[in-house]
């Protein structure tokens, strides 16, 4: 069953084309990662399928019950606690108040945060707690779709590790449905079913390959080798830590 379908389309800024004829579809309880070159309009893309922004063109079926999104910076309210950056999506959801806090503090368990880490302030807490409290934000709202906008790229190795050892835990263990936006094919092959590229200049999905066996079950060692072969063997994955300045600048 698709939960969500993207059917031809297309965006401009100041009048320049980014995205064109893009159609995807994302089955229920599938992550798809989509992956390219820096500068090609993932990200925009992401946001035009959540709704973040309107499309220019083409059509967007979201046939989920509720999504949440889950971006690269945590964008945490600085004068807000652990606790009540997480609540603040319930308030949002319109959520009853008599059981917030029992759902605030489940939904910050599940991302392994101590009941002590929820008293502190977005400007005492580390680069990968700050991104925890933003998974539990957009976790505790119960989505059954969720939007990752390279939600790890600013993090070191290791700690970007231990964040796509806990997305696995909580959230593709769990049966969601979900958009990875990443320029990391190893993070793609590690955490998605199938992986879709676009084009160099936003003008369609080039193709969309499946990653054998589960994201929960697969080894370093498959990863690994699948992600070599994509890059030397398979000529989708060409160009896509290509780089072109002058998209980005």
């Amino acid at each position: 069953m698709t939960v969500l379908r993207l059917k031809g389309v297309g965006h401009a800024y100041l009048g320049r084309t980014v995205l064109d004829d893009v159609s995807l579809d994302i089955g229920s309880g599938e992550i798809l990662a989509l992956v390219g070159p820096s500068g090609c309009g993932k990200s925009t893309l992401a946001q035009i399928a959540a709704g973040l922004l309107e499309a220019r063109a083409g059509r967007i079926e979201r046939l989920y019950r509720r999504q949440a999104m889950i971006f690269q910076e945590p964008g945490l309210l600085p004068w807000a606690t652990a606790f009540d950056n997480i609540a603040f999506s319930l308030k949002l959801a319109g959520a009853p108040r008599q059981n917030r806090r029992e759902r605030v503090k489940a939904a910050a368990t599940s991302v392994a945060l101590m009941p002590e880490d929820l008293t502190k302030y977005p400007v005492e807490l580390s680069g990968g707690m700050k991104q925890r409290v933003a998974i539990a934000r957009a976790l505790v709202i119960d989505p059954d779709f969720v939007y990752f906008d390279e939600p790890f790229t600013a993090l070191d190795v290791a700690l970007r590790r231990r964040m796509q050892d806990l997305l696995l835990e909580t959230c593709v263990g769990s049966g969601l449905s979900g958009l990875f936006i990443t320029h990391d094919l190893q993070e793609a092959a590690r955490l998605a079913d199938r992986i879709a590229v676009l084009d160099s200049h936003g003008k369609g999905i080039r193709g969309v390959r499946p990653v054998p066996g589960s994201p929960l079950e697969r080894s370093n060692d498959q990863i690994f080798g699948w992600v070599e072969a994509a890059l030397r063997d398979d000529l989708l994955f060409r160009h896509i830590h290509d780089v072109d300045e002058r998209q980005i600048a």
